[in-house]
This record gives C-alpha cells, sequence and structure tokens, in this order.
C-alpha cells in the first residue's frame, strides 16, 4: 500500500468540506472506506487528530504521520498540530489507563477549551482527554436535516442528550426552549458551557441529571408536551442502579416518550453496525410514519453497510 497516496487521495475527497464557512470539522480519513482499516483522521479547526484502532496501524504510526503530515501541507487552512490517540481495545485495566491521554505527534497542542464550528454552532471539544471529543462528527447532515422544523418555534426533548449540540442547533434557528436529559453531570456542565458560547441563556432547570425513563415517566405526570424529541442513546451503558441495552429498552423508552410528542416528532438514533434497518424499524411502534431516514454524514466513506441508523418519525 502507498500510505501517503492513499491519504492524500482521501484528503481531496473531501474538498468540498475544506471551505465550509459554517462548519470546521469532520472527518477526513475512515477505516476501510478509505483503503486503511483501522485508522481514522479527523480535522477539529486547525487540528487534525489520528486515531488507530488495530496493531497494524499502530505499528506504522511513524510512517503515517509523517504522510499525514505531507497530505496536510496541501490542505487550503493552516494545520497547528497534530493529535495521535491509541484506541486498540483491550481488558487490561491499567493499559486503558495509561492510554486515556492523546499523544502530540507534530506541532503543539491544542488550548484547554478549543472551539470548532460544526453546521454554524460553536462547539468546545477536548482532543487530548478521554475517547470522545465532545462532538459526533458523523451526525453532522442530521442536524443539517433538522433545520427546516426549527422556526416555527415549540419545545425540544433532548435525551441521552451529552454536550446538548442538538439543542443548541435547534435554540439557534427558531425552536423556543430545549430540556436536555442525560445521566452524567460531567456532560451537562458541557453542554451548558455549549449554550454559553453560542450566546444562549442557560437555566439550570433545562439541564436534567438521570436516568431517561425515569425522567420521561415524571414528565408525563407532570402533564409536558414536546413538539420534537432527539433519542440518541449508547448502545449500551450503566449506571450504578441498572443497565440500558438499545436491543432490550429502546422500544419501551419509545413507547413513552411517544407519549410525550404526541402528534409532533422524534428523532431516534442507533449507532450499531450489528443492527440492520428492519431491525431499527422495528423498535418503533408500528402506527408511527417515517418521515426521514439517514446514516453517517457522507465524510465517513465505508465499505460496507452503514452503522448509523437515525430517523425522523411522526408520531402517532
Amino acid at each position: 500500500m502507498d500510505i501517503p497516496l492513499t491519504i492524500l487521495s482521501a484528503f481531496e475527497k473531501r474538498g468540498s468540506l475544506h471551505d465550509s464557512a459554517d462548519t470546521d470539522c469532520y472527518r477526513l480519513f475512515n477505516l476501510a472506506g478509505d483503503g486503511m482499516p483501522g485508522l481514522s483522521i479527523d480535522r477539529y479547526g486547525e487540528y487534525l487528530l489520528v486515531q488507530y484502532f488495530n496493531q497494524e496501524v499502530g505499528g506504522n504510526t511513524g510512517a503515517i504521520i509523517a504522510s499525514v503530515e505531507r497530505a496536510a501541507a496541501r490542505l487550503p487552512f493552516g494545520i497547528r498540530g497534530i493529535v495521535c490517540k491509541d484506541r486498540i481495545k483491550t481488558r487490561d485495566r491499567e493499559d486503558i489507563a495509561s492510554r486515556r491521554h492523546s499523544m502530540i505527534a507534530a506541532g503543539e497542542a491544542p488550548p484547554e477549551g478549543y472551539r470548532v464550528r460544526q453546521c454554524g454552532v460553536t462547539v468546545a471539544v477536548d482532543l487530548m482527554r478521554g475517547q470522545s471529543t465532545g462532538l459526533f462528527l458523523d451526525m453532522r447532515e442530521v442536524r443539517q436535516a433538522l433545520a427546516p422544523l426549527y422556526p416555527s418555534g415549540g419545545s425540544l426533548l433532548n435525551l441521552f442528550c451529552y454536550t446538548a449540540l442538538f439543542s443548541v442547533h435547534a435554540l439557534l434557528r427558531g425552536m423556543r426552549w430545549a430540556l436536555n436529559v442525560d445521566l452524567s453531570r460531567q456532560v451537562l456542565r458541557r453542554a451548558m458551557h455549549n449554550y454559553t458560547l453560542n450566546g444562549l441563556g442557560v437555566d439550570h432547570r433545562d439541564f436534567l441529571e438521570g436516568d431517561a425513563l425515569q425522567w420521561i415517566r415524571r414528565l408525563a405526570r407532570q402533564g409536558r408536551r414536546f413538539d420534537l424529541g432527539v433519542i440518541d442513546p449508547p448502545t449500551f451503558s450503566r449506571n450504578r442502579k441498572r443497565s440500558f441495552s438499545v436491543k432490550r429498552h429502546m422500544p419501551l423508552l419509545l413507547r413513552q416518550a411517544g407519549g410525550l410528542c404526541a402528534g409532533g416528532f422524534l428523532l431516534t438514533s442507533v449507532n450499531s453496525h450489528s443492527m440492520d434497518f428492519r431491525e431499527y424499524r422495528s423498535l418503533h411502534p408500528a402506527e408511527w410514519i417515517l418521515e426521514a431516514y439517514f446514516n453517517e454524514s457522507w465524510d465517513f466513506v465505508r465499505s460496507g453497510e452503514p452503522y448509523l441508523k437515525a430517523g425522523l418519525w411522526r408520531v402517532r
């Protein structure tokens, strides 16, 4: 394999994204879809994040980083640094702990609270700590597709909200109010920070910590109703009291959330290679109408079936 040519070719495929006025973060190289299983490269503003997922790529990072530097020199924007992260799966807890932080492969480290733009929204990202940066790049086209729903105002229920980017995007484009729910107090703090970065007022009552199913039941007892819901859960998660599995718990979650959005819409998302469209469809009540269906954004060039299944449903 000609590594420099393979990486350069992938960068050139994304040419239409390089000069985007409202987005400066997207995937530049996507695993086997771009010719190298186990390697992903993402742009975050003036930084590139290189991640490797298998031993073959991990043992060849020197040549890969050199090729990335050469390809980056031909991009129409400047690069201040290249960050490299080891994502090889392991059950060794000490090994996992030792790889929580990224390493600087070239240039300088991104500053604390580094900011990028996606679909006109300013987002604080962390390229150095943990596996997730605080922004899912593959949701870009889904966010764009929802934009026509927002100018009429209304309310949004954002379950498993993570850093609340669906809410920020909606509020900036006309949605009147958003309620955000997540298990993690830490990510809710990051969500509030994203509100502030975009000039939105922060009311702590709009950020609810806890289990999504429990909050749905409380909101139902209160007689609350929403025009649009977003349900984008992890495939599997666990807290101190219970675990959540998409395959086991999603149907009940959708039925109960549907009661809060009756007559409106729900965006639901499943991120899993092991679930096809038919199984994704079967999670939803039969009477719901699928208005639009999405997969991962086009820069996530794929060699097989899409992993992201996202649908906009009219709730009946």
